[in-house]
């Protein structure tokens, strides 16, 4: 039986980088405050970066690596996000991160900071995901 993804909400608007490293981390045994991880990411007004939560994920132990890909690749050298190791951290809608954990045929679930743990068709997926 497959574990449960560890979830947290987000605690407000500028919160959901910060709020994704929490629940990756967690997911992998390692637990931190929120505001230590947005100390951490360089939160400001304006929320964070991506660059923002790679290095306070890097900081607390992590391999990152930011890229840009398909969701699937035909070309056997440059990788889909369905080769992606999982969970790791979408930019959704240019203005927000979600954590992508599961991925099928027709599926994907995503544990949103804002919403909660939802799962959605890949057509959602396509339409929201900034790749």
């Amino acid at each position: 039986m497959a574990r449960r993804f560890p979830f947290y909400q987000q605690l407000d608007a500028m919160d959901c980088g910060p709020s994704c490293l929490r629940m990756i981390s967690a997911f992998y045994g390692k637990h931190f405050s929120l505001q230590y991880l947005r100390a951490n990411s360089y939160l400001d007004r304006e929320g964070v970066s991506l660059q923002g939560v790679s290095e306070a994920a890097e900081r607390i132990g992590l391999q990152t690596l930011g890229v840009k890909i398909p969701l699937e690749s035909e070309d056997p050298e440059r990788p889909g996000l369905r080769d992606a190791p999982l969970p790791c951290i979408l930019h959704w809608q240019q203005k927000h991160f979600v954590v992508l954990f599961r991925l099928s045929k027709k599926h994907a679930w995503i544990a949103d900071p804002g919403k909660g743990i939802r799962k959605i068709t890949l057509a959602e997926l396509k339409r929201n995901w900034l790749s």
